[in-house]
């Protein structure tokens, strides 16, 4: 961290706090950026997509006007729209060390693998059920902070419910909150054993939301109340755990979400249906620049075959803000390819985070 902090660029400015009250010091602003670059193949000529691929290109600006607060301003490359689009913008007021208060566009309090930074992941993609049950980046107010010496963390947040739309449809809201516990706190490096847990809880009202990818296996055609433009009541909720002992972690995290869909997927009347998934990952470190992962990834989508995978990975961290990373996932029983993962995929990583 304290290597990747030294390789950012930091411009100061001249800042000075409104008429009537005094001067501030100069304040840094950071200046960073996140590259992940590779290449994907598998075996299914079908599926498309293969070769080099940019998977993300960030560029954020933050830092800290005096006392008063903190921002943070990320622009994101969207591959499929060929433009960089607004990521986050978040204004954060520090009241106390135990609490904060933030308003903008950002990540809701909801899940473990989820609200770890994509920089951080142990994989090139995020697990079948954060991909599909996470709510999208938000546009509301949050609080959240620390005790115990960092060993319990939380934070809750009241959200449009709409992903990064500014407008909010029928006046509806989502509220999401989480809390998690670590047993030593927050310390880069663990020599006795640690164990960490954590909940999630989000509900929704919605006439025209946004839902994640992989809800739908196969055509989501098929399923015309779970589109992108879902109609209804949502319930997130999801528990992990982690525990580390040296070289060794295990990790593993449970998602479900059940809707209650104004319009249902076939038939007449009201509908209700769920979607559910979670993953196992054990991990080994050897030495401190490379890591050796399994995983087993599995999801169950509201409508149509389950998908479930093991995913081998091997990464490697030459410093503080690079990283390379393989990947092979493998198919159990036959099953359908996910939006991230399908049989016999290959996939190169080389990240740069500074």
């Amino acid at each position: 961290m304290i290597a990747r902090m030294c390789a950012r660029t930091v411009v100061v400015l001249g800042l000075a706090m409104p008429a009537g009250m005094a001067a501030q010091e100069a304040s840094p602003i950071e200046v960073g950026g996140l590259l992940r670059a590779g290449a994907r193949a598998h075996s299914d000529s079908t599926l498309g997509g293969q070769g080099f691929r940019l998977f993300e290109s960030r560029l954020k600006v933050e830092g800290a006007v005096g006392l008063v607060f903190d921002y943070k301003f990320v622009v994101r490359y969207d591959a499929s729209r060929d433009a960089y689009r607004i990521h986050d913008a978040v204004v954060t007021m520090p009241v106390i060390p135990e609490f904060e208060l933030s308003f903008g566009m950002f990540k809701p309090y909801f899940g473990y693998e989820a609200t770890v930074s994509r920089s951080d992941i142990t994989f090139v993609e995020r697990s079948q059920a954060a991909t599909a049950l996470r709510p999208d980046r938000q546009i509301g107010v949050q609080a959240g902070g620390q005790a115990l010496d960092g060993r319990f963390t939380y934070g809750a947040g009241l959200y449009n419910g709409n992903g990064r739309s500014i407008t909010n449809d029928g006046d509806d809201y989502m509220f999401a909150g989480r809390v998690q516990y670590n047993s030593i706190g927050t310390i880069a490096f663990y020599d006795e054993l640690v164990v960490q847990a954590g909940a999630s809880l989000a509900y929704s009202e919605d006439t025209s939301a946004p839902l994640g990818k992989g809800i739908i296996t196969g055509d989501r055609s098929a399923a015309p109340g779970i589109t992108s433009d879902f109609a209804g009541s949502r319930l997130y909720w999801g528990a992990d755990v982690q525990v580390s002992y040296h070289n060794l972690t295990l990790t593993g995290e449970y998602l479900r979400a059940d809707f209650d869909l104004d319009a249902p997927l076939s038939g007449s009347g009201p509908a209700e249906t769920e979607a559910s998934g979670g993953w196992v990952q054990f991990g080994y470190r050897p030495w401190g620049l490379l890591e050796g992962v399994v995983r087993y990834d599995g999801f169950r989508p509201a409508l149509g075959a389950d998908r479930k995978f093991m995913v081998f990975g091997l990464n490697l961290y030459p410093d503080g803000y690079a990283r390379f990373g393989l990947q092979y996932a493998s198919a159990l029983d036959d099953l359908p390819h996910a939006p991230t993962l399908s049989d016999g995929q290959f996939l190169f990583l080389a990240q740069v985070d500074f």
